[in-house]
């Protein structure tokens, strides 16, 4: 049997999250001395934690085993491409860990809710805060930014992430014809505004008519009408012999 190497698995794990979570922007990073045979995985927001080791927990090679203190080998076998061909193996991961943030925007949210769940009250920033129902979930007894982030965490962010992904199923259900010409009516509202703005316009347009030259001709080299355009060259010139130069003159010193 074929054996993935560690970082091919990380960026087939890659293209799996953004493929699966459209809109939410994934790091993926794999591990380096001891933690070598790990890859990591760091997003913020968006899909909760357990809907993203369902696309990680495939993708591990071994499992560690807390009671026995010793890694366990899964049947887990992976299809990643290397260098523009298919390799189906085991993948040498010995464990993928998840990370999800929370945004400022988030907290700020869950602060907002904390206050209409207590009267419209200040949320504090420190200290201890009791138990509390906030939109139907029980909040449990906490530390002031660990509740923020738990009413984050289970109320916040799970409501946007289904709205999220209810608009992506509405834009996903839309008929072909009409995406089409929506796309078509937006690639004509830039094209207009570049026009509009004077920037890559297809068509130059002269300001006045381009200007006219003639043929006029002056008493040596070559003579410019008054259009500022060149004439043909003048065939009649002055002879070198026929040149003449007086001798300066000075007035008596008196």
């Amino acid at each position: 049997m074929d054996y993935i190497d560690t970082k091919d698995v990380a960026a087939e794990l890659r293209n799996r999250l953004k493929s699966a979570f459209p809109g939410v922007k994934f790091s993926v990073r794999k591990g380096t001395g001891t933690a070598s045979a790990w890859i990591s995985v760091y997003w913020t927001d968006g899909p909760c934690t357990a809907d993203v080791e369902e696309h990680t927990r495939p993708m591990q090679g071994a499992q560690f085993n807390g009671m026995e203190d010793r890694y366990e080998s899964t049947d887990n076998t992976v299809t990643v491409t290397v260098k523009g061909r298919k390799v189906t193996g085991k993948p040498l991961v010995d464990g993928i860990n998840t990370h999800r943030d929370v945004s400022d925007d988030a907290l700020k949210a869950a602060a907002v809710l904390w206050s209409e769940a207590h009267d419209g009250t200040e949320p504090p920033t420190s200290g201890m805060l009791a138990a509390c129902v906030v939109d139907g979930h029980v909040i449990q007894e906490n530390w002031a930014p660990q509740q923020m982030w738990q009413i984050a965490s289970d109320v916040v962010l799970p409501q946007r992430w289904a709205a999220a992904k209810e608009q992506a199923a509405a834009q996903a259900a839309r008929p072909a014809n009409a995406r089409e010409q929506g796309d078509e009516a937006r690639r004509d509202s830039r094209s207009s505004t570049r026009t509009r703005t004077g920037r890559r316009s297809p068509v130059r347009v002269w300001a006045t008519a381009p200007p006219t030259f003639s043929s006029a001709t002056a008493s040596s080299g070559t003579a410019r009408t008054s259009t500022g355009t060149p004439p043909a060259a003048v065939t009649s010139r002055p002879t070198p012999g026929s040149w003449t130069r007086s001798p300066p003159t000075c007035a008596p010193r008196t």
